[in-house]
Order: structure tokens, then sequence, then C-alpha cells
């Protein structure tokens, strides 16, 4: 008979053995039925790799990984982010295709997507689009990016949670897209996932256009749509208009636009950002800065306004461009939250207090010893006066006790219910003896980073203001904090990309972005319009998960034991401690350099050879930007950051750049330009009346309407 084979590996018991031929009469082992052939098998592998074994570990363990993953150290694994290429949902790609480009002429389409490249190559931000052609160029032009960018980032906030502990119940999503967020994260919940509360802002005063395209876009995931025993948010729909339905024709096959009337999902959209609820999970997704020049005000005011939605236990996901703009709104954010400037000697992340968000403001109580200052004599008239006012209100009060007795008779007496405040529940209760500190000092909002810093400290790349990354002509180098995602182009991409004004290289100097095209270019134009054309794209993000802690008394007073009592030793087996890899890591002859982002908080360069050992050497061989390294190095340099007198000669060399100067004046001008759109210019009337309008509103009317010395004033003549 056969001798029995030993096999390399105990999780390879399907594999095939080549090792014995076998005639056509004899049946080969298949991954399904392998009973016939366990005489091959030595007994100790049938035990281990048994099916109960398999089940068990996958059950324990989730998957049991590629073959290659075999070579690496686990803890190289875990800290792995998400390089693969994401793929848009095919019906998400074609509802897009048939219901939403194909609405608009396609050369006015392309027109208007290169206006949109053209402002954010400039601007660095996207805008809210507000009439159907902005809003269909706007997701042709930026949704499939945003896409892939939020996917990555939400996965990255799954494996760090863990995926049994990540079910968020109660989310927000912030964007001017049509709720991109919000359809990365149906697509990584699954179709069975059904939250308590979902709800988009979809950011821009007239956004009822971009509403329409979201709740289609929406409407092609299964776990938007509602049972059979449940109700829409369009509950009131007439019955006449769901028995059309099943006589039209295949939805698949329709192109043209949809009755979103008809549609309902389980994602509220909403006009504007609600005052009292609270959410698990709010996801901003380059929305916090509308205009340059209101940097940093409006990111801070955003942050503010987002962070007071954020419930206890909750995430925060900030995600923007990879571009100067986008990190520095990041990194504002970042400090805002943190305050790193607070606590400059802190390691690790000990969670933050974040003081505008908590409802107890810790205060600056006076020592009796202190010496009497002119303030204090200011407070102290302040008492005195209040005193005054309040023995004023105290004759009132008597007065009025004969209108409460009124009240009383006509209305009846107050019952305890009725003076309770409203949620008392969830009030904290203190007793009238206790001290003052007590009850002012106690902050109950904490904050902590989560992804990318592995670090709670001043951020080594952050400049402050991204006029300096616009300056020319010095030997500073200004780098950001990025990271690349490639994602799969669907069909819509590729058609809509054909042709002069999308398929050639983008030509910045040229005012079009396209510029003048030879005679051999504009011949390989000729037919499909993408020569050697990729059916992928790639494009950079910077982001920002934050975790606001529990605001309980004991966690409150675990986080403060934790500041008090710290040692700053850092934990190397939490992932969250581990160095970052910023940029794409340098390979070179038994060596790999790689730029990581420090626990320490700072940019340092570190080398990995291949001394350091045969496991790190070949993990470092494999590592990308953005994963995480935990396997230390052999040497390190330290970069230099940016110092303040280097900021003062940055700040001297963008004033004296004149082109720069005027450009951000122009901006920063406070007069509103008024301009006619396409609707008003089609009313012949309105349309004059507009332009007429403008033309006596302007200096030059008014200048020749006194040197010519009309017999009326012509400022005030009303036509009659």
């Amino acid at each position: 008979m056969f001798k029995q084979l030993p096999l390399r590996s105990n999780h390879l018991t399907r594999r095939c053995i080549t090792n014995v031929r076998y005639s056509s009469s004899t049946t080969t082992p298949s991954d399904q039925n392998l009973k016939h052939f366990d005489f091959m098998i030595e007994e100790n592998v049938k035990d281990e790799a048994s099916d109960a074994n398999i089940q068990r570990f996958q059950e324990k363990e989730g998957d049991m990984g590629k073959p290659s993953d075999s070579k690496f150290d686990p803890r190289t694994i875990i800290g792995r982010a998400d390089h693969s290429i994401t793929e848009l949902p095919k019906p998400i790609a074609k509802v897009i295709k048939n219901n939403i480009i194909r609405l608009s002429i396609p050369n006015r389409l392309r027109s208007r997507m290169v206006t949109l490249f053209q402002d954010f190559n400039t601007n660095m931000i996207q805008q809210a689009p507000s009439t159907g052609l902005e809003c269909n160029a706007h997701i042709a032009s930026f949704f499939l990016q945003d896409y892939a960018m939020a996917r990555r980032v939400l996965l990255e906030l799954q494996h760090r949670v863990g995926p049994n502990n990540f079910n968020p119940q109660r989310i927000l999503d912030v964007g001017y897209g049509p709720a991109t967020s919000m359809v990365a994260l149906n697509e990584i919940m699954g179709p069975k996932w059904v939250p308590e509360m979902k709800e988009a802002y979809i950011v821009g005063r007239r956004n009822n256009e971009m509403k329409k395209r979201a709740k289609v876009i929406l409407s092609r995931q299964l776990n938007e749509n509602f049972g059979k025993d449940e109700e829409g948010e369009q509950s009131t729909t007439k019955k006449e208009n769901s028995s059309k339905e099943g006589a039209e024709a295949d939805e698949t096959d329709y192109f043209g636009p949809i009755d979103v009337k008809r549609v309902n999902i389980r994602t509220k959209l909403r006009d504007t950002l609600p005052v009292t609820k609270q959410y698990d999970l709010i996801m901003v997704h380059s929305s916090l800065l509308s205009r340059q020049f209101s940097f940093p005000k409006d990111v801070d005011d955003n942050i503010h306004m987002i962070l007071k939605l954020l419930a206890p236990n909750g995430h925060l996901v900030i995600i923007e461009r990879g571009n100067p703009v986008g990190f520095e709104i990041v990194a504002r954010a970042r400090q805002l939250m943190i305050r790193p400037e607070a606590y400059p000697q802190e390691s690790g992340k000990i969670p933050r207090p974040y003081i505008k968000g908590s409802a107890g403001k810790p205060q600056r109580l006076k020592k009796e010893s202190a010496f009497v200052t002119k303030e204090d004599l200011e407070f102290e008239e302040k008492m005195l006066a209040q005193l005054d006012l309040e023995e004023e209100l105290e004759k009132a009060r008597e007065m009025g006790e004969e209108f409460e007795k009124e009240l009383i008779e006509k209305y009846g007496t107050v019952t305890p219910e009725e003076l309770k405040f409203e949620n008392e529940e969830d009030m904290e209760v203190f007793e009238v003896d206790t001290p003052p500190e007590q009850i002012f000092d106690k902050v109950d909002f904490h904050l902590s980073v989560i992804a990318p810093c592995p670090h709670h400290r001043k951020c080594p790349l952050q400049l402050g203001d991204p006029k300096y990354y616009k300056i020319s002509n010095h030997k500073h180098r200004m780098d950001i904090c990025s990271f690349g995602k490639v994602v799969r182009r669907p069909q819509y991409t590729m058609d809509i990309k054909r042709g002069k004004k999308l398929a050639v290289k983008w030509d910045k100097t040229a005012e079009d972005g396209i510029g003048t095209l030879g005679k051999k270019e504009l011949k390989s134009l000729e037919g499909r319009g993408r020569p050697h054309g990729n059916d992928t794209e790639s494009g950079s993000l910077s982001y920002l998960i934050v975790q606001r802690s529990a605001n309980d008394e004991k966690s409150i007073k675990h986080i403060e034991e934790l500041r008090s009592y710290s040692d700053n030793v850092l934990n190397n087996d939490n992932p969250t401690n581990w160095p970052r890899i910023i940029n794409v890591p340098n390979k070179v002859k038994k060596n790999v350099q790689m730029e990581v982002c420090t626990p320490e908080g700072n940019m340092e360069i570190w080398s990995v050879p291949k001394s350091l050992g045969k496991q790190a050497y070949h993990d470092a061989r494999k590592s990308k930007q953005g994963d995480l390294w935990p396997l230390g190095k052999k040497s390190s340099v330290v970069r230099n950051r940016l110092s303040d007198e280097t900021k003062e000669k940055l700040d001297y060399l963008y004033l004296t750049n004149k082109k720069t100067f005027k450009k951000e004046q122009k901006k920063k001008h406070w007069k509103k330009k008024v301009g006619t759109s396409v609707d008003d210019f089609n009313d012949g009337f309105l349309a004059t009346e507009l332009m007429a309008d403008k033309l006596e509103s302007s200096s030059k009317y008014k200048r020749q309407a006194k040197k010519a010395n009309f017999d009326v004033d012509p400022s005030k003549f009303d036509g009659n």
C-alpha cells in the first residue's frame, strides 16, 4: 500500500498531494471529500486540523488569514493599514451613471468639472454646490475618492475598537456631498445593520438638489430600505404610486430622473445641525472650512459646535483632503481638542479635558494670603452693587406676594413635579454644604486621539497657518501628514474622463487647466479619448479619529489618577503607542529607512538594517505608508522643527510677495459682488432690472451723472 506522507503545515490539510500518481479510474481528492484518503495523513495532523478545530479557530480569531501572513510578526499584522484597492459597489455606480450623470449634457458637465478642479487646485477646499449641474459635477468629480477615503478611515476605526465592539447606534454625517461617509459606513456594517438613528447634514443653504441625489444613492443600499411592517419617512405616500411600481420596467434598465418623493430611506437628511441630540459616531467630511481666509476661526467654531453633539464613549471622525490646507485644518482641530501646549511633558494618551464642552468649569479661587489688588477692589464694588440690587428685588418680591396669591387662587398651587428641571435625571445633585471646588472644578468631558497620532503632544509638522505653504523661494522643508488611497474607477468615471477636457495632463499655468495641445496629442485623443488610461485613481487624505471618554464618576476619577500618578513610561504592547510611518519607506541595500511619527512627538528617520533581525528586516521591506511599526529600530535621526525665528522670516517673506498679498486682500474685501444666475437671466425684465441696479450703484455712473448736470437726480429717479 501507499506510504503515509507527512504534510508541511498543519493548516493545509486540504492541499492536493502531487507525489502520488492516480489512474483515471481512481478518484482524486477534492476540497469537500477526503475520507477516502485518510490513510495518507498522519494521525496527529488529522486530529489538529479537524473540522471542529478549524471552526473553533475561526470563531476565536475571525479568519485564518492569507498564507503570506504567516511570514509576518503578529504585531506587524495588527498595525497594518488598509492598502487594498477600494471598489465602489456596482448598484451605486450604476445609479450614478444612469440616474444622475446622464441628466446633464456631457459637454456642460465636463466644463463644470474642469471649473471645480481649478477652484480646488487654487483654494484646496471644496465648496457647497447649489444647482443641479453643480451637484452632478461635484458627484462626478469628488464622490469616488471621498468614498474611498471615508471607507479607509472607518475601517481603521473598526479595527482599533474591535469588530465586535464597533456598533454605533446614533450616527451623524456632515459634509458637502451626498452623505458620502454614511454610504461608506453602510457598506462596512453590512446589509442587516439597523441602528436607532441615522442622520446626514448636507452643508449649504441651497442643498435641496444634493439631498435628492443623496436619497437616490442611499436607496441602493439594503440597510437603508424598510421592511414590510415598517414605515419610511414619507409615510403619507399614496397607495396609487406604490401600485404602479410593479408595472414599471426593471429599475436597473431605467435611464433618467427618479422621483425621490416615492423613495423612503432610514437616513434622515437634515438642513441644519441639531442642538439637543447626541451621537455615538460623528463623521465630518471636508466641511470644517469654507473660506481659506477664515482660518482658523471657522474651524474653531465648527469644532465647538460638533463636539456638543458627541455622546460619552462616542467617536468623532474628521476627514480632509491630503493637501496643506486639509492637513492644517485637521491639525488645528486636534490642537483645539487636546491642547498639547498645556501638557508639554506628558507621555502616553491620557484623555485630555475639554473645558468648553464640560458642564463644570475649573475655577481659580484666590487664597486668603494674596495681596489686595485693583481687580479685587473692582470686584468688591460689583458685589456691593449686586447687594443693593438684591435688596431692591427683595422689596419688589414683598410687593408681589399679593400678586402671587391672586395667581394661586386663579390657577392653583404649584406641584413638585412642575418644579423639576428638564432632564433632571441626567443632572448631578450636590449637597448644600459641598465645597465650591468640588462643584465647579469637576470636568466631565475628556478626549483622546485614536489615530493617526501615536502621542498627545504638539504635532511636529503643524505650522499653524496654510499661508506658509504658498511661499516660494525658501530653503525650508514643509511636509504634511497625509496618506494615499487607491480606488478602482467605475464605468461612469471612465466615460466622463474621455476627450480633451479631462483626459489630458493638468496644466497649472493655463487658465483653463488644459493649455495648448500639439497635433500628436490631439490625434491620440481621437477615438477612445483615454490613451493609456488606468482603471484606478489615487488620492490623498488627512484624517483624525477622536474618542470621548465616559463621564461617570468612576471614569473621571480614573483619568485624574492616571494624570496625577503617571510615570511617563509608555506601554509598547499597546498599538496606540506604536510609531506610524508617515512617508513611503526607502529600501536600500540591506537596510530600510522609514520616516515615522514617534510616541515622543518627534519626526524621526529610523533605520531597520538586516543586522537588527531577520523578522524585523523582512517586515520593514514589506511595510507601507500609514502602517504602525512595532518592531523597533537600530538607529534614528530626529528631524528639526521650524523655529519661531524661522516663522517670523517666513511671515515677512509672505508679506513681501506682492502677488500673494494682493490675492489675499481681494478675497478679504468686504464688498459683496452680485451676479446674475441663469434662471434670472431668462426672465428678461428681472435681468434688466438687476443689471440696471448694478450700473446705477457703480461709482463711475454716479461720477458721470454729476458731470452731466441732469435736471433730475438719477439716484432718486423712480421712472415716472
